[in-house]
């Protein structure tokens, strides 16, 4: 496979187990609305922000968002990586320069894209995929970069989204209206694709099967009949027969308004079970044909993949409005209602698609919005522009519906203005599902002023001033966050556990450094057994876990300690300050000790 060299890839190709484990301090006043809905934002250097959610979320996160620095050359992004390498050490904090001005652009956004891709794989769920917004300058290195880190197999596609409605005729070689968004998968055979269209299709199948054996079913009382006559009655021991089948009734069947008016027990061939029969019956999709023979209606759902041009608008519809609007102008006796409702239909498809209800089923339908879309957004919310060139919000809404998780964790690492939470938030309410959404932002500013402020105007709701003076209020779409910071490291600069680190913490420091696999969500940590992973107990001795707050107290390992533990009869590794039992001991007791803070993983 073709690979990409650049200057500093051998020093950033591992750089990401170089970077410490770091504590998420929570901010109680920055935070909004329900805390423990399981939504964060987090205010950091996005490569520490991945680095310190992997204990927590690795292999746990449904789908990824990153809108990173095109690299233009106007973003006046800096390169802050310390890695340890002479030739990146003088990039620190330096702006990076446009073509002319800085020859070795391409290599610090390389450099700062690989070990936070990596960081981005690692939690990834087996089935997740991750969605990259990019432009014509870093496209091709950006494909040869995820090939490397993905494997070109779980490339599902490029994407190529229309942003604007007229584009900047500044640059002298053409009119960019297009970005791109690549799209790779963590695992091929478990992803199921990205799906465009769901049609729903009404079929029905027979109950009967001739050739099985004959056996006896009991259609329940209220089951539909589309007999000729809503009134009819057949006496025990009849048969029914179409063809070269039949039924024979055990019971008597009588049928009122339409409706079987008592339970009937039916001699057949029967091609379903008693309790699917039941179920069917439950969900009104089992019903009597006009011959009085039974089937069953089903609704299948027919997908379509999702296409790899996402349009503005929904051009077809214009179109067919515009065509309409001729129409009617060439008419002699013109109706001017039907003229301005054309006009007003057109312009709101051109130019306000945003404000459109989405058709989840559909996601063609109405178009992907612009970044004009986004601004008026954001206006809409804040009053006044603040970003540049910002997502809409259904952009992001349509690319995570086109996953069709309705659960799990969405995660955007460059954050900026909060689109992605906007956009699950939407979709939440749309589809009444508890999608939850992780945000990374870098600046202080932009995460407390923008990113924070937005998603709490969201949440909670928020006015809009129209150009009347007329207040429009905008109803909130509920739940919550927790603002964080990034704490101190796990561990100080000579490998001890940090002063004000916890027994959870540290516990799914631990349980994720040793299966590479998080500890779950729910779990309580409320003794020194941490968890259990392919026939592993794990332990933890410290912070006084066992009561003992003295120093070292309850952290070593002696025989009473041992007795004290959570009885496992297989294998176990127990970490503590030190052990007092010998090694006969340890063997015989199938315990592995690690001792704190020396054996504990670190990269």
């Amino acid at each position: 496979m073709p690979t990409l060299n650049w200057i500093g890839k051998e020093a950033v190709e591992k750089h990401h187990l170089e970077i410490p484990y770091r504590l998420l301090e929570y901010d109680d006043e920055l935070s909004t609305g329900d805390k423990e809905a399981g939504n964060l934002i987090i205010q950091g250097d996005n490569l520490h922000a991945l680095k310190a959610l992997l204990p927590y979320y690795a292999g746990k996160v449904k789908c990824i968002y990153i809108d990173p620095p095109y690299n233009t050359g106007e973003e006046k992004w800096r390169y802050n990586d310390n890695v340890n390498s002479p030739e990146i050490k003088k990039w620190i904090n330096e702006v990076v320069g446009s073509e002319d001005e800085d020859f070795t652009r391409h290599d610090k956004w390389l450099c700062m894209m690989y070990p936070r891709l990596q960081l981005l794989r690692k939690l990834l769920s087996n089935d997740g995929v991750i969605f990259i917004s990019i432009d014509d300058t870093e496209l091709s290195r950006l494909k040869l970069i995820c090939d490397e880190i993905f494997t070109p197999k779980t490339f599902v596609t490029c994407l190529v989204w229309e942003k604007k409605k007229k584009g900047t005729h500044l640059d002298k070689k053409r009119i960019s209206i297009k970005e791109y968004i690549l799209v790779y998968s963590k695992l091929t055979k478990h992803f199921n694709g990205l799906i465009g269209e769901i049609q729903f299709k009404r079929e029905t199948y027979p109950c009967i099967n001739p050739g099985n054996s004959r056996s006896n079913r009991i259609i329940p009382k209220g089951t539909l009949s589309n007999f000729s006559k809503s009134n009819h009655q057949l006496s025990k021991g009849e048969r029914i027969s179409v063809g070269n089948m039949y039924l024979k009734l055990i019971s008597d069947l009588v049928i009122e308004n339409g409706r079987l008016k008592e339970d009937v027990e039916i001699e057949a061939e029967w091609r379903y079970t008693q309790d699917n029969l039941n179920k069917f019956a439950k969900a009104d999709t089992l019903y009597f044909t006009r011959d009085l023979y039974l089937r069953r209606i089903v609704v299948e759902p027919r997908y379509k993949k999702l296409k790899d041009l996402l349009q503005r608008v929904e051009y077809g519809y214009i179109d067919d409005l515009k065509s309409s609007l001729i129409n009617e102008l060439l008419k002699e006796d013109k109706d001017q209602n039907k003229i301005n409702d054309h006009l007003v239909k057109i312009d709101s498809f051109e130019n306000q698609s945003h404000r459109l209800v989405d058709d989840i089923n559909n996601l063609n339908a109405s178009g992907w919005g612009s970044n004009e879309d986004g601004d008026d957004e954001l206006r809409q919310i804040f009053g006044r522009k603040v970003f540049d060139f910002p997502k809409p919000s259904k952009l992001l809404l349509k690319l995570i519906a086109s996953t069709r998780f309705n659960e799990g964790i969405f995660l955007d690492s460059f954050a900026g203005t909060g689109t992605f939470g906007h956009s699950v938030l939407r979709l939440n309410r749309q589809t009444e599902n508890n999608r939850k959404y992780i945000l990374v932002e870098l600046e202080e500013d932009i995460a407390k002023e923008i990113t924070a402020e937005r998603l709490k105007r969201v949440i909670n709701g928020y006015e809009v001033k129209k150009q009347n003076d007329t207040v429009e209020k905008v109803e909130g779409l509920g739940g919550g966050f927790r603002y964080c910071k990034l704490g101190e490291p796990l561990f100080d600069r000579y490998g001890n556990v940090g002063e004000g680190v916890t027994f959870k913490q540290l516990a799914y420091h631990i349980f994720f450094s040793e299966t590479g696999v998080p500890l779950k969500a729910n779990a309580k940590l409320n003794t020194p057994l941490i968890g259990k992973y392919k026939g592993v107990a794990y332990y933890l001795l410290f912070n006084g876990i066992l009561g003992d707050k003295t120093v070292n107290g309850g952290n070593v390992l002696t025989s009473k300690v041992l007795e004290s533990l959570p009885k496992y009869n297989g294998e176990k590794i127990i970490f503590g300050m030190a052990s007092r039992l010998n090694t006969t001991r340890l063997k015989k007791e199938k315990i592995i000790f690690k001792q704190i803070p020396v054996e504990i993983k670190t990269g």
